[in-house]
C-alpha cells in the first residue's frame, strides 16, 4: 500500500506531491544506480509522488518494486545520454536528433518492461526545420511513436530553451493535435537553460487549450523550490518533473512542524 504524510495540515503537501513524477535519469560516476532507483521508488511511496520517472533500463525494476502502490512508472524515449552546452545546442542543436526506428525500438521495449508512460523527446533540429519550411516531420515522427506506443500515454518533451516563442506554439500545437497527454518544457539536460518558466507554460497551456484542452502541459527542469513548484502550477502545468521533489515535499512539512512547534 502507498504511504504518504497526510497529518497535522499537509493536506495541501500531499496535493502537491501528486502533481509530480519524481525523476532520476542521470548519476555520478560510480554511483550505485540499483540502490539510488530503490531510493527514488521508496520516496514515491512515502510521499505520494504521482509517478517515478527513469531510464528504460529501470522500468522492469520500478514496476516490480511499486507493483499495486498505484505510483505510476513512466520513462524517457530519446533522451540525450550527456548534458549539452546551451550556446552550443542554439548553433546546432542535437537533442532529440536519434533516428526514429531507434525511438520505436526503445518505446516497444518499454512498453513490454511495463512502462505506464512514456516521456518522447522530440527532433528538436526537425522542429526547427519544419518551422522555417512549413513541413512536418518533426510532427510525424511523434505520431508513429504515439501508434507504437499502443495507447500508452504520451508526453512530448520539446526543448524550449532552444525554440523561439513561434516553435513553442508549433510544437504545442501538433502535440494537441495529436492528442498526446501532455507536451513537456525541458529533457533538463541543456546546461545554461532557463528550463521550465511561467511564461513558457503559460504559452504552451494558451496553445493547447485552444486545440485539444485535455492535452496538457508538464513543466520540468530546474525546478528546486516549493515556490517555483507553486508558481509552475499556478500558471496551468497540470504536472511537475523533478529530481527535487523530496526537498519541495518534505521541507514544506518541516516548515510545517517548525511553525507548529513556535506555538509551545
Amino acid at each position: 500500500m502507498q504511504r504518504s504524510q497526510t497529518t497535522g495540515g499537509e493536506l495541501q503537501v500531499a496535493q502537491l506531491a501528486k502533481a509530480i513524477d519524481h525523476t532520476k535519469l542521470t548519476f555520478a560516476p560510480g554511483e550505485d544506480e540499483e540502490a539510488a532507483i530503490a531510493q527514488l521508488c521508496e520516496e514515491a511511496l512515502t510521499y505520494g509522488f504521482y509517478s517515478v520517472c527513469v531510464q528504460p533500463r529501470h522500468v522492469a525494476f520500478c514496476k516490480a518494486r511499486l507493483a499495486d502502490t498505484g505510483i505510476k512508472v513512466a520513462t524517457v524515449i530519446g533522451f540525450p545520454s550527456a548534458k549539452v552546452k546551451l550556446d552550443a545546442e542554439r548553433l546546432q542543436p542535437t537533442i532529440g536528433r536519434q533516428p526514429l526506428s531507434d525511438k520505436l525500438s526503445q518505446t516497444r521495449q518499454a512498453i513490454l518492461d511495463g512502462a505506464d508512460e512514456l516521456d518522447v523527446v522530440i527532433d528538436v533540429p526537425q522542429l526547427k526545420v519544419d518551422a522555417r519550411r512549413g513541413s512536418e516531420v518533426a510532427r510525424l515522427g511523434l505520431k508513429s511513436i504515439q501508434e507504437a506506443a499502443q495507447g500508452r500515454p504520451i508526453k512530448a518533451i520539446i526543448e524550449t530553451d532552444l525554440l523561439s516563442d513561434e516553435e513553442v506554439v508549433l510544437a504545442s500545437r501538433w502535440c494537441a493535435e495529436l492528442r498526446l497527454l501532455m507536451v513537456k518544457t525541458s529533457t533538463g539536460m541543456v546546461e545554461g537553460g532557463l528550463g521550465a518558466t511561467v511564461d513558457t507554460v503559460k504559452r504552451m497551456v494558451n496553445t493547447v487549450l485552444k486545440v485539444y484542452p485535455k492535452t496538457r502541459v508538464k513543466a520540468s527542469g530546474g525546478i528546486k523550490t516549493r515556490a517555483q513548484a507553486e508558481a509552475l502550477l499556478k500558471a496551468g502545468a497540470a504536472r511537475l518533473g523533478t529530481s527535487s521533489g523530496v526537498q519541495i515535499v518534505a521541507g514544506e512539512a518541516l516548515s510545517l512542524e517548525a511553525t507548529a512547534e513556535s506555538h509551545y
